[in-house]
């Protein structure tokens, strides 16, 4: 397996090279790389198989550079020092990312990943999902929900409600049929709270364009588009009384 280093720091490649030196002496460093022009060339040059891409670079970003491609033929680890935008858009695409800074642990985890899944169509569908969010003329955004034996893209107006089992979620839509992830309801709490979803119950997080009414009886529901009911507890019902005026 070849790879590339795209970063601008100089010691942050030289961290990455001792890494990989250290823990997989079997790969190839083909090419390193300090912005998103010489990227462009050293990816045309070298064909890497993985990229360990960081997101800011001086003349660009990584989003600047995956639009060069008409399609992109080789795997991504997306590194950043910041939770913004761009962060939130990697997440809805479920692609691997190291956020700085990060442990030797981490990096090592996120390279066996990435060989693991080497040459997988859905890191396909992945990337071309990223790309359609952050595209501005997007229609509407989508996320990608992968379960032991698939992967999903859904958009998130199709998403009616989730709701919490442990240390699963399970997704529940207008037109198929549920989808149960191994991701716990906090971590999508963070990602879709800013995109019109509101967590009502510690166990349940409802798509506020699907709401039809808020239920006062038995301390406050909402009642669903689907004809479901989801409680509101008592510490969340303040926010989602503030969402739904909001719509």
């Amino acid at each position: 397996m070849k790879i590339l280093i795209a970063d601008d720091e100089i010691p942050a490649r030289n961290h990455h090279r001792r890494l990989l030196n250290e823990y997989f002496p079997e790969l190839h460093l083909c090419a390193e790389a300090s912005s998103v022009e010489e990227a462009w060339d050293s990816i045309r040059l070298f064909s890497p198989d993985l990229v360990l891409l960081d997101v800011d670079m001086p003349d660009g970003s990584a989003f600047d550079l995956l639009r060069k491609f008409p399609e992109i033929p080789f795997s991504i680890i997306f590194i950043t020092a910041h939770e913004k935008y761009a962060l939130q858009a990697i997440k809805f695409s479920a692609l691997d990312f190291l956020l700085k800074p990060f442990t030797e642990a981490e990096f090592a985890d996120a390279i066996r990943k990435a060989i693991r899944k080497h040459g997988a169509s859905e890191t396909v569908l992945q990337l071309k999902t990223l790309m359609q969010n952050l595209n501005p003329e997007r229609s509407e955004e989508r996320i990608v929900l992968r379960t032991a034996n698939s992967i999903h893209v859904v958009a998130l107006t199709e998403i009616i409600r989730l709701q919490a089992d442990g240390a699963y979620t399970t997704f529940f839509f207008q037109h198929r049929k549920p989808i149960v992830v191994s991701h716990n309801l906090k971590e999508y709490d963070g990602m879709l709270a800013g995109k019109g979803f509101v967590r009502s119950h510690q166990s349940h997080m409802v798509n506020l364009r699907q709401v039809n009414s808020f239920l006062k009886t038995d301390g406050g529901a909402l009642a669903l588009a689907d004809g479901s009911r989801v409680p509101v507890a008592t510490r969340y019902k303040e926010r989602v009384l503030d969402a739904i005026a909001r719509i």
